[in-house]
């Protein structure tokens, strides 16, 4: 009987490690949302603030560029919430399956400019550690990945606009 290990697959956790750098946006959109309260505090209505005469054409520029910069980072979580919802629903619903050996491999050097390539069973693969455009398996055997010519693996996957992400990745031993 075949036994086969669980490299990779695509739950919580796994959002969570790819979208660190969603904290980023989060921390400048609090203490955007943050400093907008304060002058709203300070100044009475902001939205009143900002069409008032006597008020300095910097000061008005300050508020729209702190209103812009509000909605330019809820668009991006937005964004990166449609992006967990898709891979979700493809986890439920689309996956494909395949099983058997890893050919023709092609490793992702350790420095990178270049991507892990593979087929198994014709069905082509590819991925590289610095692109974190979806939740897809991205781990390059130069950093630490455990795929290989004719290692034997099963992958669940779905196709998207230009290559088949591996969002369950489990490896005969």
């Amino acid at each position: 009987m075949k036994q086969f290990e669980i490299i990779y697959d695509f739950g919580i956790s796994d959002v969570i490690q790819k979208s660190w750098f969603m904290i980023i946006p989060l921390f400048i959109y609090w203490i955007a949302v943050n400093k907008i309260r304060n002058n709203e505090n300070e100044e009475g209505n902001l939205i009143q603030s900002l069409f008032r005469q006597n008020e300095s054409a910097d000061n008005t520029n300050a508020q729209i560029i702190k209103y812009v910069a509000v909605i330019f980072f809820a668009f991006l979580l937005f964004i990166q919430t449609i992006k967990i919802y898709r891979t979700y629903s493809m986890l439920n619903s689309g996956l494909k399956s395949i099983e058997g050996y890893v050919k023709n491999f092609h490793g992702m050097p350790y420095s990178g400019h270049d991507t892990e390539r593979f087929n198994v069973k014709n069905v082509e693969f590819e991925f590289s550690d610095f692109d974190l455009s979806d939740f897809g398996y991205n781990n390059a055997k130069s950093k630490g990945g455990v795929l290989d010519e004719n290692v034997y693996v099963r992958i669940k996957y779905y196709q998207s606009k230009d290559r088949n992400v591996i969002l369950k990745l489990e490896k005969r031993i």
